[in-house]
């Protein structure tokens, strides 16, 4: 017999031998006061009563011990609506897990180590501290960890293609159901459509947006739908979520909301437009975070810069995309101003190269034309390289332009 089944069979079954009991106790209780007799035969019989109860609860706690390490009951309603919504199915039936915190935390690890790899997030720290998206000595991938394992409802493991729910998830919540359907919605989707490596940050981001942002998209649609029809709060069954994301680094943030938010807004474009469209959609994904910004745009011809000639072996490369070239300016231009300039955005790539000594950064960006160019170089000399010519005072950083291209190098202050 399932380990569901069981359970619900002893929570009924305790149920009525609790209710007997007490009935059958307070009948005798009531007599008893009446009469002044039987008090040693009520002790026997609540004596009686409390072992029962002690009982049930032991072999309550053996099937959630059970369930723990087996498949969680998904309601197969909740699965043909999730299957209905996305217009696809499930290849394999949904493995839903309870987890402990550990375990949540180490599904979120194999996640960021499985997309990004552990060398490369520390590459990719020490390139968003010399740009000063992070803040000197912070780690990208305890920050990112953080986020990712606190205070949730549940996570989706990428590398086993498992969900876990914490174990104080309530499958009577309207709120916390809602996080289900999310996790469902992306255990479908990458079942349907998987992937297992992306060539840099910004493709990551693209493919996480079109994934989690749909999947986000069906949980907001569950949560009216459902909040509605029990008349019952929205509430957040993650707030801790939300005040970690508040005490990140503001562009961090942003790359952390991007896919629920952005996301979320470009699936619905889709979504809205035609069942085709939104199937069409996963079948074709994006490969940049402009796309995801500009779902009503053609996709721009791809112009990528030779590279600069670093000297040794040891060199990262990967890059920020729009997305990235926003968040950099936003904190000095105010989102507005950030997203007019960031949209010239044609092409950007950064190359790191270090050794035990030391490291060297070059960035290159490449606009629309010219002019936006001219701008943005007037911006980063301007209001960006006099703040971090400050915090890294011991390195050389420099800007130049040609044509629509500009250069950033971060280097060590020749000795």
């Amino acid at each position: 017999m399932k380990p569901e089944r069981v359970f619900q069979i002893l929570l009924a079954s305790g149920l009525v031998a609790g209710g007997w009991l007490y009935g059958d106790y307070w009948k005798k209780s009531s007599h008893s006061s009446n009469r002044g007799e039987g008090l040693d035969e009520l002790r026997a019989t609540n004596s009686e009563l409390t072992q029962e109860i002690d009982r049930l609860e032991e072999e309550l706690a053996q099937v959630r011990s059970m369930l723990a390490s087996g498949p969680y009951p998904v309601p197969d309603k909740l699965i043909s609506w999730v299957e209905g919504e996305h217009d696809m199915v499930f290849l394999k039936a949904p493995d839903v897990r309870l987890a402990s915190p550990t375990d949540l935390r180490e599904a979120a690890r194999r996640n960021l180590d499985f997309v990004h790899g552990e060398a490369n997030l520390e590459n990719e720290g020490l390139v968003w501290e010399l740009l000063g998206i992070l803040p000197p000595n912070q780690r990208l991938r305890t920050q990112l960890l953080f986020v990712n394992s606190s205070g949730l409802k549940g996570i989706f493991d990428f590398t086993k293609g498992r969900i876990l729910l914490s174990e104080n998830f309530d499958p009577v919540s309207v709120p916390d159901q809602s996080v289900l359907v999310r996790l469902l919605g992306q255990q479908l989707s990458f079942q349907n459509h998987p992937r297992k490596e992306w060539k840099s940050r910004d493709q990551w981001q693209a493919w996480e947006a079109l994934h989690t942002g749909a999947a986000a998209a069906l949980q907001a649609r569950f949560l009216r739908r459902n909040s509605a029809a029990n008349e019952a709060d929205w509430g957040d069954p993650e707030p801790q979520r939300e005040a970690l994301l508040n005490d990140l680094a503001p562009a961090l943030a942003g790359f952390c909301n991007f896919p629920f938010i952005e996301g979320s807004d470009y699936t619905r474009f889709f979504y809205l437009d035609s069942r085709q469209a939104f199937a069409e959609m996963f079948r074709k994904p994006p490969t940049s975070t402009r796309q995801i910004l500009h779902p009503n745009q053609s996709p721009l011809a791809r112009q990528e810069p030779p590279g600069p000639a670093l000297p040794g072996e040891n060199t990262f490369r990967s890059n920020l995309g729009e997305l990235g070239l926003r968040l950099w300016l936003d904190p000095v231009l105010g989102n507005s101003e950030a997203e007019e300039l960031a949209s010239g955005w044609i092409f950007d790539q950064y190359h790191l190269q270090r050794d035990e000594r030391s490291h060297i950064l070059v960035w290159q960006i490449i606009l629309e034309t010219e002019e936006k160019a001219e701008v943005l170089e007037k911006v980063i000399e301007q209001r960006i390289l006099p703040d971090l010519r400050e915090v890294q005072p011991i390195r050389s950083l420099t800007l130049a332009r040609s044509g629509a291209t500009l250069t950033l190098t971060n280097a060590p202050n020749p000795e």
